[in-house]
Protein backbone atom coordinates (compact mmCIF):
# COMPACT_ATOMS: atom_id res chain seq x y z
CA UNK A 1 0.00 0.00 0.00
CA UNK A 2 1.06 3.24 -1.29
CA UNK A 3 1.88 5.73 1.94
CA UNK A 4 0.88 9.53 1.41
CA UNK A 5 3.08 12.19 1.74
CA UNK A 6 2.11 14.50 4.41
CA UNK A 7 1.18 17.83 3.43
CA UNK A 8 4.13 20.80 3.69
CA UNK A 9 3.79 23.06 6.50
CA UNK A 10 3.70 26.12 3.76
CA UNK A 11 0.40 24.70 2.61
CA UNK A 12 -0.93 25.02 6.14
CA UNK A 13 0.45 28.60 6.74
CA UNK A 14 -1.07 29.75 3.07
CA UNK A 15 -4.02 28.56 4.25
CA UNK A 16 -4.29 30.53 7.67
CA UNK A 17 -3.13 33.64 5.56
CA UNK A 18 -5.63 33.40 2.84
CA UNK A 19 -8.33 33.27 5.21
CA UNK A 20 -6.68 35.88 7.50
CA UNK A 21 -6.99 38.19 4.60
CA UNK A 22 -10.27 37.35 2.28
CA UNK A 23 -12.02 37.13 5.80
CA UNK A 24 -10.68 40.14 7.55
CA UNK A 25 -9.56 38.31 10.59
CA UNK A 26 -7.16 39.67 13.11
CA UNK A 27 -7.15 37.25 15.91
CA UNK A 28 -5.56 34.21 15.86
CA UNK A 29 -5.23 31.40 18.53
CA UNK A 30 -3.15 28.35 18.54
CA UNK A 31 -3.21 25.18 20.61
CA UNK A 32 0.02 23.56 21.11
CA UNK A 33 3.04 25.60 20.27
CA UNK A 34 5.39 23.06 19.36
CA UNK A 35 8.54 24.89 18.33
CA UNK A 36 6.41 28.01 16.92
CA UNK A 37 7.02 27.55 13.55
CA UNK A 38 3.03 28.81 12.79
CA UNK A 39 2.83 31.22 15.02
CA UNK A 40 6.29 32.92 13.14
CA UNK A 41 4.83 32.23 10.27
CA UNK A 42 1.37 33.86 10.48
CA UNK A 43 2.38 36.90 12.67
CA UNK A 44 2.18 39.38 9.65
CA UNK A 45 -1.43 38.66 9.33
CA UNK A 46 -2.82 38.99 12.69
CA UNK A 47 -3.40 41.54 15.64
CA UNK A 48 -3.35 39.58 18.31
CA UNK A 49 -2.03 35.83 18.82
CA UNK A 50 -2.83 33.48 21.67
CA UNK A 51 -0.60 30.23 21.92
CA UNK A 52 -0.94 27.78 24.56
CA UNK A 53 1.42 24.34 24.89
CA UNK A 54 1.85 22.30 27.69
CA UNK A 55 4.95 21.32 27.74
CA UNK A 56 7.25 23.48 29.32
CA UNK A 57 10.50 23.33 28.02
CA UNK A 58 9.07 24.03 24.69
CA UNK A 59 6.35 26.88 26.34
CA UNK A 60 9.92 28.52 27.61
CA UNK A 61 11.12 28.09 24.41
CA UNK A 62 7.99 30.28 22.62
CA UNK A 63 8.58 32.72 25.38
CA UNK A 64 12.07 33.58 24.41
CA UNK A 65 11.45 33.49 21.04
CA UNK A 66 8.62 35.89 20.84
CA UNK A 67 9.91 37.99 23.45
CA UNK A 68 9.97 41.21 21.48
CA UNK A 69 7.06 40.51 19.52
CA UNK A 70 4.04 42.49 22.10
CA UNK A 71 1.27 40.79 20.15
CA UNK A 72 2.22 37.32 20.64
CA UNK A 73 1.30 35.84 23.74
CA UNK A 74 2.71 32.16 24.91
CA UNK A 75 0.24 30.70 27.44
CA UNK A 76 1.81 27.63 29.74
CA UNK A 77 -1.27 25.11 30.28
CA UNK A 78 -3.53 22.30 29.13
CA UNK A 79 -5.30 23.71 26.31
CA UNK A 80 -8.95 22.42 27.74
CA UNK A 81 -8.62 24.75 30.79
CA UNK A 82 -6.97 27.69 28.93
CA UNK A 83 -8.98 28.01 26.13
CA UNK A 84 -12.67 29.32 27.72
CA UNK A 85 -10.33 31.65 29.36
CA UNK A 86 -9.09 32.97 26.07
CA UNK A 87 -12.70 33.09 24.31
CA UNK A 88 -14.26 35.00 27.19
CA UNK A 89 -11.50 37.38 25.92
CA UNK A 90 -12.37 37.22 22.56
CA UNK A 91 -15.01 39.60 20.74
CA UNK A 92 -13.80 39.33 17.54
CA UNK A 93 -13.86 36.98 14.65
CA UNK A 94 -10.54 34.55 15.37
CA UNK A 95 -8.96 31.83 13.48
CA UNK A 96 -8.44 28.88 15.95
CA UNK A 97 -5.40 26.62 14.61
CA UNK A 98 -5.81 23.24 17.12
CA UNK A 99 -2.81 21.00 16.96
CA UNK A 100 -2.45 20.16 20.63
CA UNK A 101 -2.30 16.55 20.49
CA UNK A 102 0.79 14.36 21.52
CA UNK A 103 2.86 13.56 18.75
CA UNK A 104 5.70 11.47 20.39
CA UNK A 105 9.46 12.83 20.80
CA UNK A 106 9.57 16.65 22.66
CA UNK A 107 5.63 16.57 22.74
CA UNK A 108 3.78 16.21 26.47
CA UNK A 109 1.20 14.36 26.59
CA UNK A 110 -2.24 14.96 28.81
CA UNK A 111 -4.64 13.23 29.66
CA UNK A 112 -5.60 11.94 26.08
CA UNK A 113 -3.25 11.80 23.14
CA UNK A 114 -5.45 14.99 22.14
CA UNK A 115 -7.74 17.15 23.69
CA UNK A 116 -9.59 18.12 20.45
CA UNK A 117 -12.82 17.43 21.42
CA UNK A 118 -12.59 19.61 24.83
CA UNK A 119 -11.46 22.22 22.73
CA UNK A 120 -14.14 21.85 20.18
CA UNK A 121 -16.63 21.98 22.86
CA UNK A 122 -15.37 24.78 23.89
CA UNK A 123 -15.32 26.92 21.24
CA UNK A 124 -18.69 25.73 19.96
CA UNK A 125 -20.34 27.09 23.35
CA UNK A 126 -19.41 30.41 22.61
CA UNK A 127 -22.36 32.19 20.92
CA UNK A 128 -20.40 35.62 20.65
CA UNK A 129 -16.92 34.97 18.67
CA UNK A 130 -17.38 34.08 15.12
CA UNK A 131 -14.65 32.19 13.76
CA UNK A 132 -12.74 29.93 11.32
CA UNK A 133 -11.20 26.54 13.20
CA UNK A 134 -8.62 24.41 11.70
CA UNK A 135 -7.33 21.20 12.83
CA UNK A 136 -4.35 19.65 11.62
CA UNK A 137 -3.72 16.05 11.07
CA UNK A 138 -7.43 15.36 9.88
CA UNK A 139 -5.94 11.84 9.52
CA UNK A 140 -5.47 10.96 12.91
CA UNK A 141 -9.41 11.15 13.74
CA UNK A 142 -9.90 7.28 13.76
CA UNK A 143 -11.35 7.28 17.44
CA UNK A 144 -8.50 6.60 19.39
CA UNK A 145 -6.53 8.50 22.02
CA UNK A 146 -8.34 11.14 22.34
CA UNK A 147 -9.90 11.37 18.58
CA UNK A 148 -13.30 10.75 17.31
CA UNK A 149 -13.73 9.04 13.74
CA UNK A 150 -13.71 12.00 11.61
CA UNK A 151 -17.75 11.08 10.45
CA UNK A 152 -18.47 11.20 14.22
CA UNK A 153 -16.86 14.65 14.83
CA UNK A 154 -18.89 15.87 11.51
CA UNK A 155 -21.60 14.78 12.83
CA UNK A 156 -21.19 16.64 16.19
CA UNK A 157 -19.87 20.08 15.12
CA UNK A 158 -23.10 20.07 12.77
CA UNK A 159 -25.25 19.54 15.55
CA UNK A 160 -24.07 22.23 18.32
CA UNK A 161 -24.00 24.77 14.79
CA UNK A 162 -26.53 24.30 11.72
CA UNK A 163 -25.12 27.25 10.15
CA UNK A 164 -21.71 26.01 10.46
CA UNK A 165 -19.61 24.13 7.25
CA UNK A 166 -17.45 21.44 7.83
CA UNK A 167 -14.94 20.28 5.01
CA UNK A 168 -11.43 18.54 5.06
CA UNK A 169 -8.62 20.01 2.57
CA UNK A 170 -4.95 19.30 2.86
CA UNK A 171 -4.94 16.99 6.07
CA UNK A 172 -6.89 20.08 7.85
CA UNK A 173 -10.46 20.17 9.25
CA UNK A 174 -11.98 23.29 8.43
CA UNK A 175 -15.24 24.16 10.38
CA UNK A 176 -16.72 27.84 9.00
CA UNK A 177 -19.31 29.58 11.59
CA UNK A 178 -19.21 32.88 9.79
CA UNK A 179 -21.36 34.06 7.53
CA UNK A 180 -19.36 33.75 4.65
CA UNK A 181 -19.85 32.82 0.55
CA UNK A 182 -17.15 30.38 0.41
CA UNK A 183 -14.87 28.60 2.43
CA UNK A 184 -11.02 28.71 0.71
CA UNK A 185 -9.46 25.78 -0.50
Amino acid sequence: MKRKLPVPHLVKQKLIKNLAKEYNIRTFIETGTYLGAMVQAVSNEFEKIYTVELDKKLYRRAKFIFKNNRKIRVILGDSEKKLPVLINKIHSPTIFWLDAHYSRGITSKGKLESPIKAELRCILRSKSVEYIILIDDADCFNGRGGYPLLSNLKKSVLKRNLKASFKVRNNVVIINNRKFIRIYG
